[in-house]
């Protein structure tokens, strides 16, 4: 082999080495760089379907608790004199109530504290 033959081979080679040298490299950065992207995607993503979630569960809740103030509205409409007569009618009133509108507890609250429920009060 001629010296210039071994130049030419001894570029080729060096050359060969600096080409994978620049593929791996550049394709670890490319592959870093796509990881990075496709992790802020995933976040932007996620963050924007936690907040309509959100958005729909607050929605939900809105139209539960204006359920349950028609309810109390209602219910405090078809009060009469004569359920606040006594305990025992008061009682009768709760329990009427909780039937017809199918709920679990219902009861008044004094200001001292003490509770009125369709069974009798309590503290």
């Amino acid at each position: 082999m001629t010296s210039r033959q071994k130049g030419i081979t001894l570029a080729s080679a060096i050359g060969s080495v600096i080409l994978v040298f620049i593929l791996v490299f550049g394709t670890m950065w490319m592959g870093g760089n796509a990881r990075n992207d496709t992790e802020s995607a995933v976040r932007s993503v996620s963050l924007l379907y936690l907040d309509e979630l959100a958005g729909r569960r607050e929605q939900v809740v809105s139209a539960n608790m204006q359920e349950k103030i028609n309810v109390i509205h209602t219910a405090l409409d078809l009060m009469t004199e004569e359920d606040l007569s006594d305990g025992a009618h008061l009682q009768a009133y709760q329990t009427r109530i909780k039937q017809l509108f199918k709920l679990e507890r219902f009861a008044f609250v004094s200001d001292s504290g003490l509770i009125y429920t369709s069974t009798g009060p309590r503290d």
